[in-house]
């Protein structure tokens, strides 16, 4: 199995297990939801991190890299007002929710940076030749 492939399986394989236990009745609402708005804050910033990536890798250097160290500024206010919100407003345990939470961006940063290093060692093989 590529590494590629796990990268997307095991998140997917987490979401699949959390549902199942909590419609086995293993896992109670406020910690379901916690760990479900945890994965999906994280996972909408992969996929912005991932556009801007895929905005920027075909950009001078100068601008791949102002897009992509912006872009994770950017990402990172909007995490964080994510959490806020969602920790002002909707009913999650405290330590589940910012523990998942961390866990998939940093699990999502690993991802973010071996795809960087993937996407511009194919474009550095390709300009020289």
């Amino acid at each position: 199995m590529k590494l590629n492939n796990l990268f997307i399986i095991l998140p997917f394989l987490f979401l699949i297990i959390v549902v199942g236990l909590y419609f086995w009745g293993r896992l109670e609402t406020a910690i379901f939801n916690s760990f479900l708005y945890g994965f999906i804050i994280s996972s909408i910033n992969i996929l912005l991190g991932l556009f801007l990536i895929r905005h920027g890798i075909s950009k001078s250097d100068k601008i791949f890299l102002l897009i992509v160290f912006g872009g994770s500024i950017l990402r990172l206010f909007i995490v964080f007002s994510f959490i806020i919100l969602t920790l002002k407003f909707l009913f999650v345990r405290l330590n589940s929710f910012i523990f998942i939470t961390f866990i998939f961006y940093f699990y999502y940063l690993i991802v973010e940076v071996y795809i960087l290093l993937q996407k511009k060692n194919i474009n550095l093989k390709i300009n020289n030749g």
